[in-house]
C-alpha cells in the first residue's frame, strides 16, 4: 500500500480546469496535465479503481497561455510508468479519468478507420458490421452532367458520404486515401487491425480494403479526356433524414431559379431533376490530387490486385497528362458551384500544389525522369511546400518526392530543407505554448489558427513533422506529435476529447446527419469533431436558430473556448472524413513506434 496520501480536505468534485489526455499516455512517454487558474500545493496521481495516491509532486511555475490569455501550471508523473486507470487530485478537485497503457491509442485509432465504414454510400451497412448504425442502401441513383443534362452517368455509386452531409467530393477524398496508404506503407503496425468490416478476412490489411471502397468510386469520376469531376451530389444538401431516406424527389424545391434553369435546358423537365444527382464540372485541383492518389494505389495494391494497380497507375497518367496540360489556363478550371448544385464547394485557387504532388507520387511509383522533371518546374511555383491537407498538398508531393529511389540529390536536399524547416517552425510554437501543441496562438502572426476545421490544422502540422522525423531518422519530434494530439484527446482549454465514443467529456453532439436522426442516443463512434472556431464571421451565434449560444458571451471568448457540442453547429462540430484520416495518420505513427 502506497504510503502517499491525498489530504482529506481536498475536494473529490470533478474540475473541468485540470486538463488530462482522457484515452491514454503512453508507458514511457511524456506525462503532463494542464491545471487552468490558481491551482497550488501538491497533485497526485491516483489509482481510479481503488482511489489510492500513487505519484505526488508540488506545483511550482506558471506559464502563460498566450492563445487564451491565463495562466496554467504543469503536473508532470512523467516518472511513474504503471499501467492501469488513474486521475490526477488537487486541492481544487479531480480530473477526469485516463489510462496509462503500453498502447495507448490502438482502439482509438481502430474506432477513427472504421468510421469511414460508417460513411460508406450506395450500399446496406449490416447489423453484424454496423451494429445497432446499421440502415439501408442508399444514393443509388443516375447523376447527370451539369454542363451537359443530357448525358447521364447512371453508376456513380460507391465511396463514402464525406461529413455531415451526404455529398462526395474528391478533393478531401484525395487526402484521405492518401492518409490511409502512406499509413499502411510506412507504419503498417500502427494500422494492422481487423475492422470488421465485409471485407475483413480476405487477405488484404483492412485499411486497404476500407479504401479501396473509396478508389472504387473515384474511378468512376473521371472523363474519357482524364479530367475529375469535382464532386458528386444533390442537388441541394439532404434535410433532417438518415441516408437511405434522402430522397430525392422530396428534397428538390422549385423557385424562380428553378425555372430559369429548366427553361435553359427544354432537354430535361421537373421529374428528371427530383430523379438525379448532379455531376459537377471537372476541376484540375480534383484531377491533380487524383493522379497522386491513383498513382500511390498503382504501388500499394500491385501485390494484391496487379490488374487493379495497373488501372489505377493508368488513371493516373490520363489524369496528370490532362492536369498538365491545363496547369497554365487554371482559372478555367477552377470550382465554383453552379446552378442547381449548392452543395459543399471545396474551392481552391491553386491547382500547381496538387499537379506537384502527383509529379512525385508518379516519380516515385514508375521511376520516370519525365515526372521528376516535372515536379522539378512546379518546385519554382509560389505554394506551400510542406502544406498537409484537402486544399493544400504541397507537403504530400515533398514527402513523396523524399522517398523516391534515384531523386536528384540536389533537388531533394531543397525540398527536405522545405519539410525540416516547417517541423522546427511547429516545434517553436509547441515549445511557448502552455497546453503543448502546435496552433499558432497568433503572437508572431496576425492571426491565431483557431478557425473552422482548427483540428485538422492541428493534425495536418504533425503531418508535416512527422514526414521530418521520417526522413531524418530522428525522434526529436515524437513529443511535440505525443503531446499535441492529447489536445485532439482532451487536453485542451475546455476538457474536451473531440472523438465522439471516447473519452469522459467526449463529442455527443456531432453535426452528422446518421447520429442525429439514427434513434440511437449516443452518435457513431470514432468520429473528429472540427474544434474550437473563434472566426467571428462563423460564430454559432451569428447562425440563425442556434439557441444554445444564448448567453454565451463570445466577443470575450478565449479562442481554444469557441466551441459548442451542438448538432446543428457545423462551424465546430462538423465532421469529415479527412479529419479522421489525419488524426489516425499521426496516431499510426505513435502506435509504430
Amino acid at each position: 500500500m502506497s504510503k502517499i496520501k491525498v489530504p482529506e480536505n481536498y475536494s473529490k468534485e470533478i474540475n473541468q480546469e485540470i486538463a488530462v489526455n482522457q484515452i491514454a499516455y503512453g508507458v514511457n512517454d511524456s506525462k503532463i496535465a494542464v491545471l487552468k487558474g490558481d491551482i497550488k500545493g501538491v497533485c497526485y496521481l491516483c489509482n481510479a479503481k481503488t482511489g489510492e495516491a500513487v505519484f505526488e509532486e508540488k506545483l511550482s511555475g506558471k506559464k502563460f497561455d498566450s492563445t487564451n490569455f491565463v495562466y496554467v501550471t504543469h503536473f508532470d508523473f512523467s516518472d511513474y510508468k504503471e499501467t492501469g486507470e488513474y486521475y490526477i487530485a488537487s486541492e481544487k478537485g479531480v480530473s477526469f479519468s485516463f489510462e496509462i497503457s503500453e498502447k495507448p491509442y490502438n482502439k482509438v485509432t481502430i474506432a477513427m478507420i472504421k468510421a469511414l465504414y460508417f460513411q460508406r454510400c450506395g450500399m446496406t451497412l449490416e447489423e453484424k458490421y454496423a451494429g445497432e448504425y446499421a440502415h439501408d442502401e442508399c444514393h443509388n441513383y443516375p447523376a447527370f452532367d451539369i454542363n451537359n443534362p443530357s448525358r447521364v452517368f447512371e453508376d456513380v455509386s460507391g465511396g463514402w458520404h464525406d461529413a455531415g452531409d451526404y455529398g462526395k467530393y474528391i478533393t478531401p477524398a484525395n487526402q484521405t486515401v492518401f492518409n490511409m496508404m502512406y499509413a499502411y506503407e510506412l507504419f503498417e503496425k500502427g494500422v494492422d487491425f481487423n475492422l470488421n468490416i465485409p471485407e475483413s478476412g480476405n487477405g488484404v490489411p483492412d485499411i486497404l480494403n476500407e479504401a479501396k471502397y473509396e478508389l472504387d468510386w473515384m474511378l468512376k469520376m473521371q472523363d474519357e479526356n482524364g479530367g475529375v469531376h469535382h464532386k458528386v451530389t444533390t442537388a441541394q444538401f439532404a434535410g433532417n433524414v438518415m441516408p437511405d431516406d434522402d430522397k430525392l424527389v422530396d428534397d428538390f424545391k422549385f423557385d424562380e431559379q428553378a425555372d430559369k434553369y429548366l427553361k435553359a435546358h427544354p432537354e430535361i423537365d421537373k421529374e428528371f431533376l427530383k430523379t438525379h444527382q448532379v455531376m459537377s464540372q471537372i476541376s484540375l485541383t480534383a484531377t491533380g490530387g487524383f493522379a497522386a492518389a491513383m498513382a500511390i494505389a498503382a504501388r500499394v495494391y500491385k501485390k494484391f490486385y496487379p490488374e487493379y494497380a495497373e488501372k489505377c497507375l493508368a488513371a493516373a497518367r490520363k489524369a496528370f497528362d490532362f492536369a498538365y496540360s491545363k496547369k497554365d489556363e487554371g482559372e478555367k478550371w477552377e470550382f465554383k458551384n453552379r446552378y442547381p448544385v449548392v452543395t459543399g464547394e471545396y474551392g481552391d485557387n491553386c491547382w500547381f500544389d496538387e499537379i506537384y504532388w502527383a509529379a512525385a507520387e508518379l516519380f516515385r511509383t514508375t521511376g520516370e525522369k519525365s515526372y521528376e522533371e516535372k515536379f522539378a518546374e512546379l518546385f519554382k511555383e509560389n505554394f506551400s511546400k510542406i502544406a498537409f491537407g484537402a486544399y493544400q498538398q504541397g507537403g504530400h508531393g515533398s514527402f513523396a518526392y523524399c522517398l523516391s529511389e534515384n531523386a536528384d540529390t540536389q533537388l531533394r536536399a531543397k525540398v527536405l530543407n522545405e519539410i525540416i524547416c516547417g517541423a522546427e517552425n511547429a516545434l517553436t510554437i509547441y515549445n511557448r505554448n502552455a497546453y503543448l501543441l502546435c496552433l499558432n496562438d497568433g503572437v508572431n502572426t496576425n492571426e491565431n489558427e483557431y478557425y473552422w476545421g482548427s483540428n485538422v490544422v492541428l493534425t495536418n502540422k504533425l503531418g508535416n513533422m512527422i514526414s521530418a522525423a521520417y526522413l531524418t531518422k530522428s525522434d526529436k519530434y515524437d513529443n511535440a506529435i505525443k503531446d499535441s494530439i492529447s489536445y485532439i484527446f482532451g487536453r485542451n482549454y475546455i476538457s474536451q476529447c473531440y472523438v465522439t465514443g471516447f473519452g469522459t467529456k467526449s463529442t455527443k453532439n456531432p453535426h452528422h446527419r446518421p447520429s442525429m436522426f439514427d434513434g440511437v442516443s449516443e452518435p457513431v463512434p470514432g468520429f473528429v469533431a472540427g474544434g474550437p472556431n473563434d472566426r467571428k464571421w462563423q460564430r454559432p451565434s451569428l447562425i440563425e436558430g442556434v439557441k444554445q449560444s444564448e448567453g454565451i458571451d463570445w466577443d470575450n471568448m478565449p479562442p481554444a473556448g469557441c466551441y459548442i457540442d451542438w448538432e446543428w453547429n457545423w462551424t465546430t462540430n462538423e465532421i469529415t472524413i479527412y479529419w479522421n484520416s489525419s488524426c489516425f495518420y499521426v496516431t499510426a505513427y505513435l502506435n509504430s513506434k
